[in-house]
């Protein structure tokens, strides 16, 4: 068993600035996320790519969860390694300096436990992500997120992930009273160049 995720941590200017933390999506590690560091070229920021816990049977890469049996899936585990993780990562910066950005897989992570954190963020960003039990009637979030913003993107075209999963969270939060905007891009199961624009200017106002 794990005690602590792996991560790989990148720091570009004075990193006690502001930290940006990136989960990858299903079959993804630690390097997945890299590009966005490049393409986003935010100064003073401590990337943190997260790597998921459990290799991904018959596969390459890391999953966020498995299959324990018949419709059964692991949540515990990651939860508490996340918990460990974030934990830690309170004690380095202000919460509210602190961005989380998940894709696919990843962007399930920020709806079913980033948005859960009881230290208020300074932004979460679900890319072509999903709810789990979207059709259930759930509270969506910690009440300290309820001033936190959140951006969800998603390709029109996403072949993977079905566009709706991100327009159904979008308005359960909505309707729960979340600061919450929905950023629909063309292209399929991919982070758009517009949405990384709009990231970078939350990140930096």
């Amino acid at each position: 068993m794990n005690t602590k995720l792996q991560y790989d941590l990148h720091e570009i200017g004075d990193a006690s600035k502001k930290a940006i933390v990136a989960i990858h999506g299903w079959q993804g590690g630690r390097n997945s996320m890299f590009p966005l560091i490049k393409s986003m070229n935010i100064n003073n920021v401590g990337w943190y790519l997260l790597e998921a816990p459990f290799p991904v049977q018959d596969g390459d890469g890391f999953s966020w969860s498995y299959e324990k049996s018949n419709g059964q899936w692991e949540i515990d585990e990651p939860r508490r390694l996340l918990d460990v993780f974030f934990r830690e990562l309170f004690k380095k910066y202000d919460s509210r300096k602190i961005y989380v950005m998940g894709f696919s897989q990843g962007g399930l992570v920020c709806f079913d436990f980033v948005l859960f954190l009881c230290e208020p963020l300074g932004g979460v960003f679900p890319i072509c992500g999903f709810m789990r039990q979207p059709k259930v009637e759930l509270e969506r979030f910690h009440p300290v997120q309820k001033g936190t913003p959140i951006l969800i993107g998603h390709g029109k075209e996403d072949d993977r992930v079905p566009v709706e999963a991100s327009q159904n969270a979008y308005e359960q939060l909505l309707a729960q009273g979340a600061n919450v905007e929905l950023l629909l891009y063309k292209g399929k199961h991919k982070i758009g160049v517009e949405f990384i624009r709009k990231i970078k200017e939350k990140i930096q106002s």
